[in-house]
């Protein structure tokens, strides 16, 4: 193995691959031999022969907690261990096995995935340290406040014992008992001072004294009332003795010189409470993503410019992971054009203190989120200092100068003032997402806003949807931006999508008209793994937006790009993004202001998608407009029960009450329906909807298929909200409504609802009621198709009523039920001209077998394994790939006198497909199967210049190019990648790509 793979030798000269801390403790306390890294991620480290020092260096690699797997060599035998996971009774991480286990590490078996999934339970976080150290203190917190302490006095207390435990690990020389006559304390001596009330509060003035920052302010009062058991419990927590239900504290074995300070965003959530979290919607912020923003951000303003001056503001700062994040940037760019910083260390812990007044700023509502964030950005300024600077350093005074406890959206606030006379480079943040949470401050924001807007013929007037408080503070921040500011916010998802019962959303005609939208990247396919940390894992999607005030300039032609994150098992465990490349578009910004719902296309499909549906749409009414016409339909749900009825309904009693259980797809149970017997309803809806025919169709869809499930009922029936009727008035309207039912269910539906239904793979698998019928209507007679699948079904009824049931009909009878579905599709299609081999029929069933089963992917796991899976060689999948280019380019190069062939060379982790022209009359097979294995794939990459192939090919899933007479595309072998409709794409882009450089005079294959 070699860089190119990801192996690096410890002492070779490489460019730095992580932060300036990773980067220190790698090679100052770790010291590993070698590593291997993925995506700029240490995964494994390699030693050689630790000997006496193997216990201490396994301890430290747990507290470094980012390295999953250790392999040690010693003279006579190969041991790997589990990062993650330390064994306390032992001393010792998790040992996975010896040289017999080797085969599980294989370079194939790790950049595939199969040993992350082998030992994913050894991987779960609630093995690694910063899980077991924020139970520690959440132990400690619940029992100082049962025993009265206040949640304020409590989280002071705490966040103080972490500062100096942080000092005694670092090493700080302290002079507390004799002034002048400094010394490195040790754990056991803070936890004797800890007896001592009188100690404690001359400790913590002393310390407050000394770094000029009162950290978490303590009264003397405050520490008179403290119960010595409430001490007794700090001594505990700090000395690894029991805490709490016979929870053993670990604090012996943490080392606070080497645990990230990402640790403080997870114990800032602990201090808010999960009550006040759900009341704020403020969640803590994983570092993965603050990364990711920052490489997109500041990263890349102070690297191409070459300066460390960024001023950054976080609206909504909670623990300063963003801010803190930010000023260790700004503080190694400055190390970096200052390669002599430590010659002078008095101007050097002056400039520190600058580097952090002059660029890094914050608000917060809650107070103990701000005490957090200042804490955290001083001890980022102590990271930075060896431990003898740090013996007379002084925190700069941050709180009312950078940092402020107010109301974002309070305009009176004293941050107004001072922001405004700072020109931000960046606004950064996740600000909080709850509806109807904007408050009365927000809410006052808004009007005035809109009121001073009024005369500057703004298109559309400033709006939020639904009181999310989100939304407002995306429109805020504009009045803070100059023409230069850029900013980045993590947003929930479902903001782009909802759209309400206008035809188009008013926040996102507000956004899209004063804002330049640079790019979204959309998690919404893997929420669930996004903040698998917090307090309450939000299942809530997160997408992050990146753009800029206008300041009134005209947005139509902005370049928008829009990346989604889907699923992969890196991501899952390391949060290694993935990013094939058709999860990669850019458009401009005006189609998003004329196609509303491209904005969900943009999510699961490509252009491909985007055109097939505008087409559907432009060619085709939809069936929401034919059910619109009043004079043929009445729609409506059934009666709301409520617990203090008001309204009328005796005149329904007796009539047969159907729930929505009853229903499925083109049957309704009608059989032995209870009677409806309330005489009054909170809401009993139009009566002639319970009167004569009616479609009944469910509110929810199937979860599993994405279809609705409606059935037609030809008496009178009593029905609740959960159900919508739609009631045929004319005689045509009735004649119709078995049609409207087959359009239901056909399989163009779940295609239309993956791709513009604002909720289906996005929050929820459910509708809208205002999306719900919006689908190109096929007029077509289907009646008796229908009425044939009605009658199969009352027969499967009955036979599964009979005490012995005949299995054989049963199947016979679903055969036929089956083969009636497969001919209204084909019906329906054909009136849309979708063809069976055509892109536009490839589209679709890429939606139904492999997007959905990636969405619903608990319910088909299997599915999502086989997709996952590899494709054996005489698959006829590479076959239907593989044809769709020849079908593309061999109509052009015939008149050439050429024609393409393809040579798959196929090993079980690996495809490469090497299309070549060769002259009309070549006997040459057109497709040619090579059996190879993977390492065979990996040299030749190498052999054609692909650099950092494990990123390339293993991450981003995607390597191509061109040689003489040819072109190649290798994956690896899953067979999601090898779709048809991912053969439209991938022929598509050679062929942009060919007639680019054929334009230029440079194509091998013109």
């Amino acid at each position: 193995m070699t860089k190119e793979n990801g192996l690096y030798v410890a002492g070779e000269h490489r460019e730095s691959l992580f932060s300036n801390r990773v980067e220190r403790l790698l090679l100052k306390t770790i010291q590993p031999d070698a590593f291997f890294c993925i995506d700029n991620k240490p995964l494994i480290l390699f030693f050689e022969n630790l000997g006496n020092e193997k216990e201490a260096k396994l301890r430290d690699i747990w507290n470094f907690n980012e390295s999953p797997i250790i392999i040690i060599s010693e003279s006579d035998s190969v041991e790997i261990y589990n990062g993650f996971k330390y064994l306390t009774d032992e001393n010792t991480l998790e040992l996975f096995g010896k040289d017999e286990a080797l085969s599980d590490f294989s370079y194939f078996e790790l950049v595939t995935g199969n040993t992350w999934e082998k030992h994913q339970k050894g991987f779960e976080s609630t093995n690694r340290i910063d899980y077991h150290l924020l139970e520690n203190i959440k132990s400690a917190r619940d029992i100082l406040i049962s025993k009265f302490l206040s949640p304020e006095l409590t989280n002071s207390l705490i966040g103080k014992v972490i500062f100096v435990r942080y000092l005694i690990d670092r090493k700080i020389k302290l002079d507390f008992e004799q002034r002048g006559q400094s010394r490195i304390w040790s754990n056991s001596d803070f936890c004797s001072l800890l007896s001592d009330k009188i100690k404690v509060n001359d400790f913590f003035n002393y310390l407050k004294e000394k770094f000029n920052g009162d950290l978490f302010p303590i009264t003397k009062n405050e520490i008179d009332d403290i119960p010595k058991e409430c001490l007794d419990v700090l001594v505990d927590l700090l000395s690894g003795d029991k805490v709490g239900l016979g929870q053993r504290s670990l604090f012996d074995l943490y080392d606070f010189s080497i645990i990230p300070v990402e640790f403080i965003s997870n114990v800032y959530e602990l201090f808010i409470g999960q009550v006040q979290q759900e009341e704020q919607g403020a969640y803590y912020t994983p570092l993965f993503l603050v990364d990711y923003i920052l490489a997109e951000t500041v990263e890349k303003k102070i690297s191409k410019d070459a300066i460390y001056s960024c001023k950054v503001l976080d609206p909504s700062c909670g623990s300063g992971i963003f801010l803190v994040e930010t000023l260790r940037k700004i503080i190694e760019q400055y190390q970096k054009q200052n390669p002599n910083y430590l010659s002078n260390h008095i101007q050097y812990t002056n400039d520190l203190k600058h580097l952090a007044l002059d660029n890094i700023f914050g608000v917060d509502k809650d107070r103990s989120a701000i005490n957090v964030a200042i804490f955290s950005i001083y001890l980022t300024l102590l990271d930075y200092q060896t431990p003898s600077d740090i013996e007379s350093f002084r925190f700069p005074v941050l709180l009312n100068n950078n940092f402020f406890a107010s109301d974002f959206f309070d305009q009176e606030a004293n941050f107004n003032e001072v922001f405004r006379e700072k020109d931000f480079d960046f606004i950064l943040g996740n600000p909080p997402w709850k509806g109807n949470g904007i408050g009365q401050e927000g809410k006052k924001y808004l009007k005035d806003r809109l009121n001073r807007e009024k005369d500057k013929d703004k298109k559309y007037p400033i709006a939020i949807n639904n009181g999310e408080i989100v939304e407002g503070f995306i429109f805020r921040v504009s009045d803070f931006s100059s023409h230069d500011t850029k900013t980045a916010l993590i947003v929930r998802s479902t903001i782009l999508y909802n759209k309400g019962y206008s035809e188009q959303s008013k926040f996102r005609q507000y956004l899209l008209e004063e804002f330049y939208v640079d790019r979204i990247f959309e998690l919404a396919p893997v929420r669930f793994e996004v903040f698998d940390r917090s307090n309450d894992p939000a299942v809530a999607p997160a997408a992050v937006l990146f753009y800029r005030y206008a300041h009134g300039l005209n947005t139509d032609d902005n370049t928008v790009e829009h990346i989604t994150l889907k699923p992969s098992r890196f991501f899952s465990l390391f949060k290694v993004f993935s990013i094939s490349r058709p999860d990669y578009k850019k458009l401009i910004q005006i189609k998003l202001k004329k196609y509303d719902w491209l904005w969900k296309t943009l999510v699961y499909g490509s252009y491909l998608d985007f055109n097939f549906i505008a087409r559907l749409k432009a060619d085709f009414k939809s069936l929401k407009s034919v059910l619109a016409n009043k004079k043929l339909f009445k729609k409506g749900t059934g009666v709301k029960l409520s617990k203090t009825p008001l309204e009328d309904t005796s005149h329904l009693i007796g009539k047969p009450f159907i729930d929505s259980r009853d229903i499925e797809p083109f049957w309704a149970n009608t059989n032995e329906l209870p009677e409806f017997t309330l005489d009054k309803v909170g809401r009993k809806r139009d009566l002639d909807l319970f009167k004569g025919t009616v479609l009944l169709v469910r509110n929810g869809l199937d979860t599993h298929l994405f279809k609705p499930r409606a059935a037609i009922v030809e008496s009178d029936i009593v029905y609740k909200n959960s159900l919508t009727g739609i009631k045929p008035i004319s005689g045509k309207a009735k004649r119709i409504l078995k049609n409207i039912s087959a359009n239901l269910y056909s399989d163009l539906y779940p295609y239309i609802a993956i791709h513009t239904f604002c909720s289906i793979g996005i929050e929820r698998e459910q509708t809208k009621e205002y999306e719900k019928f919006d689908i190109p209507y096929v007029d077509n007679s289907l009646d008796e198709i229908v009425n044939e699948i009605s009658r199969t079904k009352d027969l499967l009824y009955s036979e599964r009523q009979e005490v012995l049931i005949n299995n054989a009909k049963v199947s016979s009878l679903k055969k036929v039920v089956a083969e009636n579905l497969k001919i209204i599709n084909q019906i329906i299609f054909e009136k849309l001209s979708i063809n069976e081999n055509s892109l536009e029929s490839s589209l679709i069933d890429y939606a139904l077998n492999v997007s959905r089963p990636l969405i619903t992917k608990d319910k088909d796991p299997l599915i999502v394994k086989s997709l996952f899976g590899s494709i054996p060689e005489n698959s006829q999948y590479l076959e239907d790939y593989s044809k769709i280019f020849f079908d593309r380019f061999n109509c052009i190069y015939e008149k050439l006198d050429k024609k393409l062939i393809v040579e798959i060379k196929h090993t079980d982790k690996i495809l490469g497909l090497f299309f070549k022209l060769v002259p009309l009359n070549s006997l040459d097979d057109s497709l040619q199967i090579t059996k190879l294995e993977s390492s065979s794939i990996l040299s030749l990459l190498s052999s054609i210049g692909v650099e950092k192939i494990t990123d390339r090919l293993f991450i981003q899933k995607d390597v191509r190019g061109f040689e003489k007479d040819g072109f190649y595309i290798i994956k690896p072998n899953e067979q999601r990648l090898w779709h048809k409709a991912m053969a439209h794409f991938d022929v598509n882009e050679f062929m942009d790509a060919i007639l680019v450089s054929g334009s230029k005079g440079k194509s091998d294959v013109s």
